[in-house]
């Protein structure tokens, strides 16, 4: 091989890598890439029929690479590949020391795929990320709903009750046992992708096709309405994946704060952080959390629970006692 620059043999010249025929990638690790190498590299991209060329140093602090480009004319343009193409020239193990080396360089290439991934994974996070996406639509969903549920009023002088809005039969909601239980509310969930309520073709002038949450069936929108034929109070929960974000704790409800205060058993109280309505959330000034005994105590308010030291797993803090003692079972003797 003879160098571009200056005309001088350069040596023998043999690729670690060749893909599809068509790129060629030799790997390095010298504290610093010559020009000789690139010149290596380029003189035999130029002989060849091979039209795209990769040098790779990981020697250095920083990873290098130069990429060669040669066609016919000479433009830069992108090549689709098979990863199954990818060989490592066989030529190579005639070299003596040059498969040892080049399993070092493997050795390190993983290594820092490992390193570089697990940077990925907790700078950017994307299972979070992921969560975040599903909370916009949670919320711009829900705001959808309630334009909705206004134009509906606007014209019928009610809200829509279960049987127009929900694909499961409602439940009552009644504060006290027994028979001095008073009704204080229906409540049923919201999902789209299910069947459609009884009587939505009623309501279908508004909202052509019902919301459903991004996770439903893990998860799903609950819609609680006044238990009167001619409802003038609603409200529509979401459980978010980011509990504590800005507009929850605004609304009061973050860690599961909002939800129905009066629920059919066995169901919880609250467990969701994020609502619309045309009257009052319903949130929690009890929370609960789990303290250093791994038992659910009661910790008052949120603001209270975030700063007390009985409170030493910020993560395990909870809207009511049942939702802390549904999620950590044998924590409530």
């Amino acid at each position: 091989m003879y160098s571009l620059d200056s005309g001088k043999l350069l040596g023998t010249y043999i690729p670690d890598f060749i893909v599809e025929e068509k790129i060629i990638v030799e790997l390095k690790v010298n504290s610093y890439l010559t020009q000789i190498d690139i010149n290596q590299q380029r003189s035999y991209l130029r002989a060849n029929m091979y039209e795209i060329a990769y040098l790779v140093n990981f020697g250095t602090n920083k990873l290098e690479i130069k990429r060669s480009i040669y066609t016919n004319d000479r433009k830069p343009f992108y090549i689709r590949v098979n990863p199954s193409s990818v060989r490592e020239n066989s030529s190579s193990l005639i070299r003596g020391n040059l498969c040892s080396f080049t399993l070092m360089e493997l050795l390190i290439i993983i290594s820092l795929i490992a390193l570089l991934a697990a940077i990925v994974l907790i700078l950017f996070n994307p299972w979070q990320q992921i969560g975040k996406s599903y909370d916009v639509k949670r919320k711009h969903d829900l705001n959808e709903l309630r334009k909705a549920y206004e134009d509906y009023y606007n014209d019928k002088g009610c809200y829509p009750t279960g049987n127009v809005i929900c694909y499961d039969t409602p439940k009552e909601d009644k504060k006290g046992v027994g028979q001095g239980a008073t009704l204080v509310g229906y409540s049923c969930n919201i999902c789209g992708n299910e069947a459609a309520p009884p009587q939505f073709s009623s309501f279908s002038s508004y909202i052509s096709r019902l919301s459903c949450d991004p996770e439903h069936s893990r998860k799903d929108y609950l819609y609680q309405y006044d238990p009167v034929p001619c409802p003038s109070w609603y409200r529509i929960y979401a459980d978010l994946n980011i509990e504590s974000d800005t507009e929850s704790v605004d609304l009061g409800c973050p860690l599961g704060g909002c939800g129905l205060k009066y629920p059919p058993a066995p169901t919880p109280q609250y467990g969701y952080d994020y609502g619309v309505s045309n009257t009052n959330l319903e949130v929690s000034n009890v929370y609960n959390c789990i303290d250093s005994g791994n038992i659910c105590n009661t910790c008052n308010t949120y603001d209270e629970c975030i700063v007390d030291p009985g409170c030493p797993n910020k993560s395990k803090i909870y809207g009511s006692l049942g939702l802390c003692c549904v999620n950590n079972p044998g924590s409530c003797p």
